[in-house]
């Protein structure tokens, strides 16, 4: 597959489970949705492309949104690909949302994790 592709495919699915966020900010819900608008105005011509893009996204699966998006056979990604990048820029990365560190008799560094503590 095209990475172009994948990283717009990327960009799209990443851009809507953030946006449907409170914590999202305005910065990546515009650059969510200019990604979306550049790409219906290249798909403005072909609704039967449009309706596959939207149901592959619909459906949260990378692989099938990349393919759709080649089916598309979009003229020129480069302006996609710029948006997409931009959008994936935006995002809050793992690193940048920090970690929660918990002291009790002990360091947990991470999310998710579990302590059992027995005293006495």
């Amino acid at each position: 597959m095209n990475e172009a592709l994948d990283i717009i495919a990327t960009a799209l699915l990443a851009g809507a489970a953030a946006g449907g966020q409170d914590a999202a900010s305005s910065v990546v819900r515009d650059s969510y949705a200019g990604l979306r608008n550049l790409l219906r105005r290249r798909t403005d011509s072909s609704p039967e492309s449009a309706a596959a893009i939207e149901a592959a996204e619909a459906s949260t699966d990378a692989g099938a949104l990349a393919a759709a998006l080649a089916e598309a056979d979009l003229d020129d990604v480069i302006e996609l690909r710029s948006a997409a990048e931009a959008l994936l820029a935006n995002l809050p990365s793992r690193d940048r949302l920090g970690q929660i560190t918990l002291n009790i008799q002990g360091n947990q560094i991470g999310d998710g994790n579990i302590q059992n503590n027995h005293f006495g």
